[in-house]
């Protein structure tokens, strides 16, 4: 019982912090709309801000599993890359929250945004470590040229950034930047075994 109090507390809380944003949601919305008592609440959470950072765990949790069943999915360093970028990019897009907070945007801001963003956990923490993880595979089996930048991840990175906090534009973005960094980064040559089976696969274009 006391588990699915606090799942029915998460589930109105992240519904209502999408629509309003945070400063203009409180305790009283949030439990007046679960049917439950405040005293509820402060079972589980010890304030607002607390109820408001697991709600980000959530999402963070949820968005990293999601990247990572496609990219892993992959055996292709190229392909793995391309994957890494598109579905956070479609994740970040469907999920109001986490875009709201990555792009700072006030209504979605609160008072543990910045520890939070240093504290490095992150989902953009999780998909920098791959898109590192990534890159030293790629350069490893011959596929990436990494040796032509001075800072190969660094650069990724910024550009990840930039596209994937693009708003609506952000898809189509994500798609042409993929393709300047394929032509940047890929030894033209032959497919290699990994980007055949990917393709036998059905998964020619993540």
């Amino acid at each position: 019982m006391g588990s699915n109090r606090r799942d029915t507390l998460l589930k109105i809380g992240e519904r209502l912090f999408a629509q309003h944003g945070y400063r203009d949601v409180g305790i009283k919305e949030i439990t007046a709309a679960a049917g439950l008592g405040m005293g509820s609440f402060y079972t589980y959470f010890p304030s607002k801000e607390a109820f408001y950072s697991a709600i980000l765990d959530s999402l963070e949790e949820r968005g990293v599993r999601e990247v990572e069943k496609h990219v892993n999915g992959l055996r292709s360093p190229l392909f793995r890359l391309k994957a890494l970028f598109r579905y956070t990019v479609l994740s970040l897009r469907s999920n109001e929250i986490l875009r709201g907070i990555y792009r700072r945007e006030r209504r979605y801001l609160y008072p543990g945004a910045e520890e939070r963003t240093h504290s490095g956990s992150t989902l953009f923490a999780r998909i920098e470590a791959l898109l590192g993880e990534i890159l030293a595979e790629g350069t490893r089996k011959g596929v990436f040229r990494t040796s032509l930048f001075k800072d190969a991840k660094s650069m990724l990175i910024a550009i990840f950034h930039a596209v994937s906090l693009n708003g609506d534009s952000a898809p189509g973005l994500a798609e042409d930047m993929m393709v300047l960094i394929e032509r940047g980064l890929k030894r033209w040559l032959r497919f290699r075994r990994e980007e055949r089976v990917d393709m036998r696969t059905g998964r020619r274009n993540p």
